[in-house]
């Protein structure tokens, strides 16, 4: 595998994310946000999703083969960004949103690297 466009928009994302953290950490009255962790915490998670909707395990997946470690540590991973998420937006909490954003830029960190260096033995499906 190599680097693509999506991993570019992902990258862009992501850093979209923790921008939104640090607004609304130091109090930048920025619109939407405002100071306001909780509304930081659903922009926080919605910029997660359009990043993960960019993601491509499923082909992986698909083949048949079982999934690679990389793989089920970045599930794993997702899963516990998914219920931050849920606790972040439900409590407002500065903590649960910075565990948030540490979260999401592991995974962007884990499928960038996934991306950049391929397993060996891994042939990617034609197309």
């Amino acid at each position: 595998m190599s680097l693509t466009w999506k991993d570019g928009v992902a990258t862009l994302l992501t850093g979209l994310a923790v921008l939104v953290f640090f607004a609304a950490h130091e109090s930048w009255d920025v619109p939407l946000v405002g100071s306001s962790y909780r509304w930081a915490a659903v922009a926080v998670t919605l910029l997660g999703a359009a990043t993960c909707a960019l993601g491509s395990a499923s082909a992986e997946l698909a083949s048949g083969r079982e999934a690679s470690t990389s793989v089920k540590l970045l599930s794993a991973v997702g899963g516990l960004t998914g219920l931050l998420a849920i606790v972040a937006i439900a409590t407002g909490s500065l903590t649960a949103l910075s565990l948030l954003v540490l979260a999401i830029v592991v995974l962007w960190v884990g499928a960038t690297l996934r991306h950049a260096w391929p397993v060996a033995g891994h042939r990617p499906l034609a197309t």
